[in-house]
């Protein structure tokens, strides 16, 4: 943006006459009015009536600042007057039309639109009557008239007394407005309570509006495109699911303890708070195969047993087949013994208490609404039972002798 200004002519009271010289590009109208004041003048205007943010480039010498004023506002309505030192920037006033009194006494004649014959036809016949009345009772006072003027004529010329031809003449007119009145009043009283005829309320044409036909659209409906966001659903809070859950599974498996087969036999009781979640009691017991003892003379076996808490995961309780999580904590007993079938003599060598952790896993199966079938393994991780002889002290069972895995079958009957 570049501009230059020269002012000529500062002197005098005409500051509209004032010449001045510009040289301004794209320039905003506000910043030229601001660039052509001086210290004897200032303009003044309205920022919102005069667009004056616009930018215009202007190139003048010796020019007028009226005619300045008139290029810069050029389409606007402008008019500039100065008031002492101001120079009031305005919307340009437009003057009233005028109109005389003869032509709007014209136009309201004209514009009194003439009776149509049909109308009068529908004036019901009691009116017309009245009309007739109305014109005797004129003719009668078109004749009454000019015999009181030829009655005062003659009283004037023919009596000596003015007063006495002036009290006569009052009287005639008396007696005439008394009648007139008379009549007027029993007209009045006969259609006091008349009311017009419902015909004139009628319309005279018959009305027939024309149907509106439908619009032909032409046209493509344009919709706004709502935000994704506002057409997703907002995601609703799960409900509280108050249903009891209860299920029992008795269970068998397989393992081996301390190098000998074993057969174990247990089971579960299990409430279940959610589908997937279920917290309850477990216990099992193990017995495992009769073997030769050459120290002690017999065959002897390992036996004992477990129990404790349940905790139970699900993962897809609603599908035919699911998997089911279950940890046990729990305490037992382990014990060398040897059993007599026939005489139901137990000898027990030696008995410890163990702490067992058996963490597994089982795919269950949907039978029916009440029955589930589950296969799967748990892994059984107990303390050192320390089991030794008696006699020697020397250990019959290794640290690790109940550690195992176990291949188990369950059966689970309940509420789910």
């Amino acid at each position: 943006m570049s501009f230059g200004l020269v002012v000529m002519g500062q002197g005098g009271n005409d500051v509209l006459g004032r010449k001045v010289t510009l040289n301004i590009r794209d320039t905003s109208i506000e910043d030229i009015l601001k660039s052509i004041e001086t210290e004897d003048f200032a303009f003044t205007y309205s920022a919102e009536v005069f667009d004056v943010k616009k930018r215009v480039s202007l190139n003048v010498k010796d020019e007028t600042i009226a005619n300045i004023l008139e290029i810069l506002f050029r389409g606007q309505g402008m008019e500039c007057q100065q008031l002492g030192n101001k120079l009031l920037i305005r919307k340009k006033r437009v003057p009233k039309e005028t109109v005389p009194k003869s032509d709007t006494a014209k136009n309201k004649t004209a514009s009194t639109p003439p009776i149509k014959p049909s109308i009068q036809k529908a004036v019901s016949p009691v009116i017309e009557k009245e009309r007739e009345k109305t014109s005797v009772t004129e003719a009668k006072k078109e004749t009454v008239v000019p015999a009181i003027t030829e009655q005062r004529s003659k009283s004037t010329t023919g009596n000596s007394s003015p007063s006495t031809a002036a009290l006569a003449l009052e009287n005639s007119r008396a007696e005439y407005y008394q009648e007139e009145r008379k009549k007027t009043e029993a007209i009045v009283n006969t259609y006091k309570n008349y009311t017009l005829a419902s015909l004139i309320f009628v319309p005279i044409y018959e009305v027939h509006p024309r149907a509106l036909l439908p619009i032909e659209f032409k046209g493509e409906i344009v919709t706004e495109e709502v935000a994704q966001k506002e057409k997703e659903p907002k995601p609703e809070k799960p409900a509280k699911d108050n249903k009891f859950r209860m299920n029992l599974a008795p269970m068998v498996g397989y393992s081996e303890i301390g190098d000998r087969d074993a057969i174990v036999l247990g089971g579960h009781l299990v409430y279940n708070p959610t589908k997937n979640f279920g917290i309850g009691v477990a216990g099992k017991g193990f017995i495992t195969r009769n073997e030769p003892d050459l120290q002690l003379g017999a065959d002897y076996s390992y036996s004992g047993g477990y129990g404790g808490l349940l905790l139970e995961a699900t993962l897809f309780p609603d599908k035919a087949f699911h998997l089911s999580f279950p940890v046990v904590f729990g305490l037992g007993e382990v014990m060398y013994n040897s059993l007599q079938p026939l005489t139901g003599l137990n000898t027990i060598e030696d008995q410890r208490t163990i702490f067992v952790f058996e963490p597994g896993a089982y795919l269950e199966m949907n039978l029916i609404k009440y029955l589930r079938v589950g296969f799967g393994a748990t892994y059984r991780d107990a303390s050192t039972a320390n089991l030794k002889y008696q006699s020697t002290d020397q250990p019959i069972l290794d640290k690790n002798g109940l550690d195992g895995l176990s291949i188990n079958i369950m059966v689970k009957f309940g509420i789910f």
